[in-house]
């Protein structure tokens, strides 16, 4: 497997790198058909218990699981009630440590038309490709959620400014069930920009809701959980399936932490495109080039550190409970850094914040249009509320 090089970063092949590996990852473990026994779409009691294993999965007492299909946590239903009353966002308009909030996924009204004479990329449609390398970026690996699920959807485009990623929310690997929230097909149309640019300032990324793109088409929310747990870290609460994932209300599927499993078979592979912020810059997996013909890799680590020995030990909430010390990475309070070749990039490391810690750019506002936020929420920007029903 080729290692590319900096100035590549975006080059193209990120992507087939990830379907190729996913397409191995899961020949032991194809997905069975089953019952959630669920009856209004969006909400349910199911547990871990309710789900038949599949072939191999978990494995007997004393083996190892097949590659790709390691058990899943242990349900933690208690903590996903639905957000009625959402705890508003206190934090200063200047403080980029935490963000306001986005309860809902992103638009999902009709992408921007694509002008005669335009460049435009479309991904797994086997539509044109032209001069929109994100475009190329977005792809899905042929695997499925289960068998009473829809199958996965996904395209990318791009206008003159915007790319633009339609997808319907079904994951593209076995969906294990982790939160009472039955997994629902969704209509998304997300947006960022075509060419990034950084801001005078940063932004937060949001505290609910989506921040990013996934190359499958599903949303990545920021390290926070619902406003009734409190903000909490998800990931270190071990509230995530084998993915780093769960389903919101509303059945929206998402990560919180660096999905491992597009990078099966992928370790220390560097420049691997995992996603888009909304702000149009890159995220990247962790691994970068020691040197120009990259014979050496190197894995990058988050300069965020927790405030206490043990979390949750006194302060609870994620972002309360971490700080960035400058000078101890190579990657800024962003989770970021300028590569060699003076593109910008974020790094999903295996710490928090996982993906951002901030917008480098200025991010395109995703609104919705119904799912977990209903009607009329948005995405706050700095100083903005929470709308209701946040995850």
């Amino acid at each position: 497997m080729a290692v590319r090089s900096v100035e590549r970063v975006w080059a193209r092949g990120s992507v087939a790198l990830v379907a190729l590996a996913l397409a191995g990852a899961w020949t032991a473990c194809e997905p069975a058909e089953f019952d959630l026994g669920v009856a209004d779409g969006t909400t349910g009691d199911a547990t871990s218990s309710d789900l038949p294993p599949l072939p191999g999965c978990p494995p007997p007492p004393g083996t190892p699981p097949p590659p790709g299909c390691p058990p899943p946590p242990p349900p933690r239903l208690d903590a996903y009630a639905d957000a009625t009353s959402p705890a508003p966002d206190t934090r200063s308009p200047s403080d980029t440590s935490a963000a306001a909030d986005s309860s809902a996924p992103a638009d999902t009204s009709a992408p921007t038309d694509i002008a005669p004479g335009e460049d435009t990329a479309t991904a797994d449609t086997g539509g044109p490709t032209s001069a929109c390398p994100q475009a190329e970026d977005f792809a899905l690996s042929g695997n499925v959620a289960g068998a009473a699920y829809p199958a996965p959807s996904l395209s990318a485009s791009c206008t003159a400014t915007e790319v633009i990623v339609e997808a319907n929310g079904i994951p593209d690997f076995y969906f294990a069930q982790v939160t009472p929230n039955a997994l629902t097909e969704q209509d998304y149309a997300w947006r960022f920009p075509r060419y990034p640019a950084e801001a005078s300032a940063t932004t937060a990324v949001p505290l609910g809701g989506p921040a990013a793109v996934a190359v499958n088409g599903l949303p990545i929310f920021g390290p926070t959980e619902a406003p009734q747990a409190g903000y909490r870290d998800p990931y270190l609460d071990e509230l995530l399936d084998y993915c780093n994932g769960h389903t919101a209300p509303g059945g929206v599927y998402h990560y919180h932490a660096r999905p491992d499993c597009l990078l099966e078979g992928l370790d220390g592979v560097p420049y691997v495109v995992l996603g888009y912020a909304f702000d149009g810059y890159p995220i990247l997996s962790p691994w970068v080039c020691d040197d120009a013909a990259c014979v050496s890799v190197r894995e990058l680590q988050s300069g965020w550190r927790q405030v206490e020995a043990v979390y949750g030990a006194s302060v609870t909430a994620a972002w309360d409970a971490h700080e960035y010390a400058a000078g101890e990475s190579e990657l800024d309070e962003c989770n970021g850094m300028t590569l060699s070749d003076g593109s910008y990039a974020y790094f999903a490391t295996d710490s928090f914040p996982y993906f951002m810690g901030c917008y480098r750019g200025t991010p395109t506002t995703n609104r919705p249009t119904g799912g977990m936020g209903g009607p009329g929420g948005g995405m706050g920007g700095p100083g903005g509320g929470l709308p209701g029903g946040a995850e």
